[in-house]
């Protein structure tokens, strides 16, 4: 009877130890002949929803932006697709949240220029749950199963070349801190302050925001973190980093499977405590054995510098235990430390050296000159700081001049040939030409071969603008508020030519124009029929047409000027905003169905519907309180591309790729500016597709 107890004893624990077990490999690989990279985006993107796992924030041929950005790259594609099945991490984040360090987790494709074949991989789940810390025996084997469909997946579709990485397991692989708030009656207020504030001492570091996902937000958020108030992941990505980590001669694609960086935070109920928490690159260096020394300082700098940015914002650095059954203690940060140190002089971590007793004359003679020796004591011993002596003031040299100045310099600047001046060009041939300006051209129209986005005219008020444009002949659709406090309200309003004009295939965005009242900027934004529509016609613009329009609009408002934003006009139909970029035709499907407009009915954040002549529907969609945001960070001047416009047609709903609407909408806006809104495009798209669930 004690055997058979035994036995069953020993089969009711295996399951356990297993789960218990350590990580054997760090990530698995598949190898594809020739280039992947099309089947393996149709696999993450279509086929892994089948089992529930879910794209967030992708970028796509990161080595493109490298090429841009650096001239080169030793690529042929790159990208990050990170994925994460919410429903099942989300009961385990109750448990232990530090599993939210990988989620999401990076489905990685490489290939280098030089090689005929594609290499993607992830991580396992294994090394994932010993990176974070999380060893409770039902986290870890709930995660680890529900890996198994997607490796059974992959194996399907990629076939059996796969090889592993041997796990190499970190000292100290986690960032925790842990930051105290003043918790106001409305949690939205502290959060549209911090994640603002948050971002920006990222940015401000030459940091992207390269993701962010809102677990509460998901489909079943509230119900299964029901005990948090807040619960976000952001993905961080530094483009010098990874160019020089992953690219250039004997790059480390393969360090792509940690990338972007997930930082996780959360506040409980009623809760006045902010829990962050990131793993370090530390484990890119450990977990893939990297020896380059130029490399190896790469991921030191970045696990120095943003413990550093989050000190400064105010956050204190903890032990990484499970914080739900744990408390956390406060952790020694050396960085920290230093670099307050740094501040009143150079310091230096002094060394224990042996050293031969000094005789007694010796000893007399170099206390005179001894430094200062400052201890400090932490939870990892005792460091002495060299406090040194501050530098003797060099005496003044006498200087003797020479009374003949002839020799002398008389510190004129020189130049090594006379070049005219607006020439250009290896050999100054070339002549620049200024653009001629029409003094006869009207406001909105075509002006040394550029046209203004937007007419602009003093503030007016709602009644004022809708007055206008009625008496105009133009019919109000909507006038929806573009911020909370409605200090910016966009006005939507077409009329029959418009309508009649976007009344074909794929051209109905162009059926309503807007008019933004900014109370901010003190001033009315008109958008430029002319520039609208010849973006948004493509082929079938109707230039007379458009005219018309835009000469009525300039009689029913006095005083309008043209916008500085402008962009050339020929230019508009082909428009992208850099190589690589969406052009007018690359639109986001983000809805198939025979009853889309049943799906939308009732939904507060559908805020206009437009009916056009050829059984299509225009609808303009109001963004989540985070995307909408974005007009604070690159002006909001330009805010009348809101609420969003989708375009529902024979059976589909698509919307113009964020990346293309943003910047044509904002056309002086430049490359470092979109670095600052990196996660909005993405976050567009999420906002837009939740109104047809």
């Amino acid at each position: 009877m004690k055997i058979i107890l035994m036995f069953m004893t020993m089969i009711f624990w295996v399951p356990t130890l297993l789960a218990a077990a350590g990580a054997k490999n760090l990530a698995v690989f598949y190898t594809l002949d020739g280039n992947a990279e099309k089947k393996y985006n149709e696999i993450v993107e279509t086929k892994l929803k089948e089992i529930g796992f879910n794209l967030a924030d992708p970028h796509h041929r990161v080595n493109d932006q490298y090429k841009t950005k650096y001239g080169s790259t030793t690529l042929d594609v790159l990208s990050f697709l990170p994925v994460v099945n919410d429903d099942n991490v989300m009961p385990l984040f109750n448990i232990d949240p530090r599993l939210a360090g990988f989620a999401p987790f990076n489905m990685l494709i490489d290939k280098k220029l030089d090689e005929n074949v594609t290499h993607v991989g992830h991580l396992t789940p294994e090394a994932i749950l010993d990176i974070v810390g999380v060893t409770d025996s039902e986290v870890r084997e709930k995660f680890i199963a529900s890996f198994k469909p997607l490796d059974a997946l992959l194996d399907k579709e990629l076939g059996d070349k796969k090889t592993f990485i041997p796990f190499v397991k970190s000292k100290d692989g986690m960032l925790n801190f842990e930051y105290t708030f003043e918790r106001p009656e409305d949690l939205d207020e502290f959060i549209e302050e911090f994640q603002n504030s948050f971002e920006m001492a990222f940015i401000n570091k030459e940091y992207l925001i390269a993701g962010f996902h809102d677990f509460k937000d998901t489909d079943n958020g509230e119900e299964m973190l029901e005990n948090f108030d807040i619960f976000w992941a952001y993905s961080l990505c530094h483009l010098k980093y990874s160019y020089n980590m992953f690219d250039n001669k004997g790059g480390r694609p393969d360090a792509g499977l940690f990338a972007p960086c997930t930082m996780y935070m959360y506040v409980q109920k009623d809760s006045n405590k902010l829990v962050l928490g990131m793993p370090k690159l530390v484990n890119v260096m450990d977990g893939l054995q990297i020896k380059a020394p130029e490399r190896i300082a790469l991921v030191e700098k970045l696990d120095r510098e943003i413990p550093e940015i989050l000190t400064k914002f105010g956050m204190k650095a903890v032990t990484n235990v499970n914080p739900l059954k744990e408390t956390p203690q406060p952790k020694f940060n050396a960085a920290a430390i230093t670099a307050s140190l740094e501040k009143v002089s150079k310091t230096i971590l002094a060394p224990k050296v042996e050293k031969e007793e000094p005789t007694a004359p010796q000893a007399e003679e170099s206390k005179a000159t001894q430094p200062k020796i400052q201890p400090i004591e932490t939870d990892r011993g005792t460091i002495n700081i060299h406090i040194p002596e501050p530098p003797k003031v060099p005496a003044a040299l006498k200087v003797i001049t020479n009374e003949d100045p002839s020799h002398l310099d008389d510190r004129t600047i020189k130049f090594s040939k006379r070049v005219p001046p607006g020439y250009t060009g290896p050999r100054y041939g070339k002549k620049l030409e200024t653009p001629k300006v029409d003094n006869r051209a009207k406001v909105g129209e075509v002006n040394a071969g550029r046209i203004a986005a937007y007419l602009r005219a003093p503030l007016m008020s709602l009644a004022e603008v809708e007055k206008a444009l009625k008496d105009a002949g133009f019919t109000i659709i909507a006038t929806p508020k573009v911020d909370k406090k409605g200090q910016l309200i966009s006005v939507v309003f077409t009329n029959k030519a418009l309508t009649a004009m976007a009344s074909k295939k794929n051209r109905g965005f162009a059926a309503s124009l807007r008019v933004l009242i900014n109370k901010k900027e003190n001033q009315i934004s008109i958008t430029n029929p002319l520039y609208m529509l010849k973006a948004f016609l493509q082929d079938d613009f109707d230039e007379k047409g458009a005219e018309k329009i835009l000469a009525t609009l300039r009689d029913a408002f006095k005083g309008v000027k043209d916008s500085d934003d402008m962009l050339k006009y020929n230019l508009l139909p082909k428009y992208q905003f850099m190589n690589g970029m969406p052009f007018y035709g690359d639109m986001e499907v983000i809805a198939r169905g025979d009853n889309l407009l049943e799906k939308i009915k009732n939904n507060k954040r559908v805020l206009f519907v437009q009916k056009l002549d050829n059984g299509s529907t225009l609808i303009g969609v109001k963004l989540g309180k985070r995307t909408n945001k974005f007009t604070k960070r690159i002006g909001t001047n330009n805010a009348a591309m809101l609420p969003y416009p989708v375009l529902i047609e024979n059976g589909e709903a698509k919307m113009l790729e964020p990346k293309f609407y943003i910047s044509i909408m904002y056309p002086k806006l430049k490359m470092s500016q979109f670095m600052t809104i990196a996660t909005v495009p993405g976050a567009m798209i999420k906002d837009c597709t939740k109104v047809f669930k």
